[in-house]
């Protein structure tokens, strides 16, 4: 096996070979949900677009002075959210007004009906002295016309998604998503529905990895599992390469006999970046790349225990994929390590899962997992993140480490 790299240097190779503008294409709004914008967004005009009641009460000239309490106008209307009051205000009176409505020409300050006698009437008495502009929203005091709304790059989430639909964007220009294509290998593997024999396992690493790739927004294509046989392996590979712009292989990639996997996509025309990780887990990991017409190829040759390839995809994969879409990548960051925290010490940097808590003066602080063993497929429920501990560090050496984020951990920036 070629000479192992640091994870801070396989990133940076991964990423290195993935810095281009994102394909975009345009969807309807109904669509946006959970894409990535590919330009920025802009306000069309003011918000809001004329002055508006941010209570239900009455419209009224309170001018520079105020007016006292108690005082008695006459009601000369009304301005609802969607009849507006026709003309401007007279002098010396007032309307009724609900919340959202146009406060008219003239009024500038609405009186809560609770401070007032009521909507019975033609006349209102207000209970408490009114100064100008309470309860009103000036035209564009929360955005100005052509201020910054949304950034290219940006996920769309519901509040994002209820901004483009304020701004009238039925249309909305995302990145492409990357097609993901994910093959198992094993002849121990059986389908999950399959009870398997004391020899066998059901396959679940191509089920976390495609929820995995659909939670940094791109799309996942489960290829199957190849048995540990040359021709099969290799015309399944061939597939993976023809159908996805990412290819992620499970198992197959370490020294033993039959791992055939990282030698078939090189016979494939994949370029080998680098073999071999100084992490735990995921030493054996395999990055390349292959150039095609449509855009080059990225392949991951992941290890075949569940933690290890769950993992790797969250430090190396997720990165790529969000680089592919046009994302602001995190930045990992320190974080508390609780007195007690316990792990063994590693020859390799250890990326360890935590779940991310507060502490008592607000700090950030590190839940660690129990150690567990590379093919635990349990050890990594609930978990946020990664704290990546340096080799031979001790507990209690430190008071803080990195995190970095899982795929559907939170965000650090």
């Amino acid at each position: 096996m070629a000479k192992v790299l640091s994870l801070l240097q396989a990133r940076e190779l991964v990423l290195a070979r993935s810095r281009m503008a994102p394909p975009v294409e345009v969807v309807a709004l109904a669509a946006a949900h959970g894409r990535t914008l590919a330009e920025a967004v802009h306000a069309d005009g003011p918000w809001p677009a004329t002055d508006r009641a941010a209570m239900d009460g009455f419209a009224v000239a309170a001018g520079t002075a105020g007016l006292p309490a108690p005082s008695r106008w006459p009601v000369v209307g009304e301005s609802l959210a969607g009849r507006p009051f026709a003309g401007a205000l007279p002098a010396g009176a007032a309307i009724r007004i609900m919340t959202g409505a146009v406060v008219p020409l003239g009024a500038d300050a609405v009186v809560p009906v609770e401070q007032t006698s009521g909507y019975d009437g033609g006349v209102v008495t207000f209970a408490q002295p009114v100064r100008a502009g309470q309860n009103v929203r000036p035209m564009g005091s929360e955005l100005r016309a052509g201020a910054p709304v949304l950034a290219a790059g940006q996920r769309l989430g519901a509040a994002a998604i209820g901004a483009l639909a304020v701004l009238g964007r039925s249309e909305v220009r995302v990145a492409r998503r990357p097609v993901v294509a994910i093959l198992a290998t094993g002849d121990e593997l059986v389908p999950v529905e399959q009870a398997p024999l004391p020899h066998q396992v059901r396959e679940s690493n191509s089920w976390a990895l495609a929820a995995q790739v659909a939670e940094c927004g791109a799309v996942a294509q489960r290829l199957g599992v190849a048995p540990d046989e040359a021709a099969m392996l290799r015309q399944m590979l061939q597939r993976g390469l023809a159908a996805a712009d990412v290819l992620l292989t499970i198992g197959g990639v370490s020294k033993g006999t039959h791992d055939l996997v990282h030698g078939t996509l090189v016979e494939l025309g994949v370029q080998p970046v680098f073999h071999g990780l100084d992490l735990k887990p995921g030493k054996p990991t395999f990055f390349g790349t292959r150039d095609a017409a449509d855009g080059a190829r990225f392949v991951f040759g992941l290890p075949g225990n569940p933690a290890s390839s769950f993992t790797v995809f969250d430090l190396l994969v997720q990165p790529l994929l969000r680089q592919l879409l046009g994302e602001r990548l995190d930045a990992a960051l320190p974080v508390a390590v609780p007195a007690g925290a316990e792990w063994r010490p590693n020859a390799r940097l250890q990326a360890v899962p935590v779940r991310l808590r507060a502490g008592a003066a607000g700090e950030l602080r590190a839940e660690l997992a129990p150690a567990s063993p590379s093919g635990d497929p349990f050890g990594l429920l609930g978990r946020d993140g990664y704290v990546l501990v340096p080799p031979q560090q001790r507990p209690g050496d430190v008071a803080t480490l990195p995190i970095v984020p899982g795929s559907a951990g939170v965000r650090l920036s």
